[in-house]
C-alpha cells in the first residue's frame, strides 16, 4: 500500500471516528435527560421508594385510567354520532307526520262534506215531508169545506 493510501485511510478513520465520538456525545446528552427526568419524577413523587410491585400497580393503575380516557373519547363520538342519528331521524320523521297530517285534513274535510250533504238531504227530505203535509192537511180543509 502506498503512503498515499494510508493516509487516505487515516484521514477516513478519523473521519469515522469523530462521527462515532459526536454520535457518543448525542447518546450521552440522551442519557442525561433520561435520568434528569426521572430523577424530576422521583422528586415529584414525593421521593419516596417504589417497590417493583407498588411501580407494577400504580403502571397498571395509569394504564386503566388511560383506557378509561380514550373509551370516554370513544363514548363521546359515538354519542355525537347518535345524536346526528336522532336529528336526521326526527327530521324524518316530521316530514312523515306533515305529509301523513296534510292527508288527514283532506280526509276530515272529505267526512265533513259528505256529513253536511247527508244532513242538507235530511232537511230537504224533511223539508218536502212537511210541505206535503201541509199540502195534504190543506187539501183535506179545501175538501172539507168544500162539501159543506
Amino acid at each position: 500500500m502506498s503512503a498515499r493510501a494510508i493516509l487516505a485511510l487515516l484521514k477516513l478513520r478519523k473521519v469515522q471516528q469523530e462521527q462515532a465520538k459526536g454520535e457518543l456525545a448525542a447518546a450521552n446528552a440522551v442519557l442525561r435527560r433520561e435520568r434528569q427526568r426521572a430523577a424530576r419524577v422521583r422528586h415529584e413523587l414525593g421521593e419516596t421508594h417504589l417497590s417493583d410491585e407498588t411501580m407494577a400497580a400504580w403502571t397498571a393503575g395509569v394504564a386503566r385510567r388511560s383506557a378509561l380516557v380514550v373509551d370516554l373519547d370513544n363514548a363521546r363520538a359515538l354519542t355525537l354520532r347518535a345524536e346526528a342519528g336522532v336529528d336526521e331521524k326526527q327530521a324524518a320523521w316530521l316530514r312523515a307526520r306533515r305529509a301523513e297530517r296534510g292527508l288527514e285534513r283532506i280526509v276530515e274535510r272529505h267526512e265533513l262534506a259528505q256529513e253536511q250533504a247527508a244532513a242538507a238531504a235530511d232537511q230537504k227530505a224533511l223539508d218536502d215531508r212537511t210541505v206535503a203535509e201541509f199540502a195534504a192537511r190543506a187539501r183535506r180543509r179545501a175538501e172539507l169545506e168544500g162539501g159543506r
